[in-house]
């Protein structure tokens, strides 16, 4: 049976929505079942239609992207979400993360780098626009070594999971890390659930964030 990924995209602006549309129908496993005009409409299609993937901007009237994120998977817990915008301020795009996004994407991005970003958030997996991860690096940087919120307290990991989260900073997909570690791609799959729940966080992104910022794993 071929792979049928399922998804709903929120985008507000009619221009863009017809291109996301078109972008999507070059891959034949997407099946692209609402193209809603903003947040509320695209939280009720996830609530009813049950996708995949959410495929969303952060702007958009009635409910922003940040809030449709937090509703949308608070019920649908394995709903997958891809942000793709023009919004690349630092605050919004941690936001969006802690709110569990998985991917996020620049409207400079290509149709192919769309299309692959569904896909690995299909697979739980992540995909971040070059510029957008090393903002972010930048930031992890930028933490102060005098920081006095000591976060290692909340973290119980055991060593093959310390192993798995490092290599998630390193920005290693599963298949990688399982071939890296020479075990199965469903065991790093196992791990890194177990990793989300221990760090308390929604995504890989997240995950590899509160690390650092902890010192778990060496920063990039």
């Amino acid at each position: 049976m071929a792979l049928t990924i399922r998804v709903v995209v929120a985008e507000d602006e009619p221009a863009y929505r017809n291109a996301i549309q078109k972008t999507l129908g070059l891959a034949p496993e997407c099946e692209v079942i609402a193209v809603c005009k903003d947040g509320a409409e695209a939280l009720e299609y996830c609530l009813t239609q049950h996708p995949d993937v959410l495929l969303t901007d952060i702007n958009m009237p009635r409910m922003d992207g940040i809030e449709l994120i937090r509703k949308a998977i608070k019920q649908e817990k394995e709903l997958k979400v891809v942000i793709l915008t023009v919004n690349e301020n630092d605050d919004v795009v941690f936001d969006a993360f802690r709110a569990g996004a998985l991917g996020y994407m620049l409207k400079t991005s290509t149709p192919q780098e769309v299309i692959e970003a569904v896909r690995l958030a299909y697979k739980g997996e992540a995909k971040i626009t070059p510029k957008i991860a090393t903002k972010m690096i930048e930031d992890f940087r930028r933490v102060k070594d005098d920081d006095d919120t000591d976060d290692t307290e909340l973290f119980v990991l055991s060593d093959r999971e310390s192993e798995i989260l490092d290599c998630i900073a390193q920005g290693l997909r599963n298949k990688e890390i399982a071939q890296q570690l020479g075990i199965a791609e469903k065991t790093v799959k196992n791990h890194v659930s177990n990793i989300l729940k221990a760090l308390q966080v929604n995504s890989r992104t997240e995950a590899a964030m509160k690390a650092m910022r902890a010192k778990l794993v060496e920063k990039p």
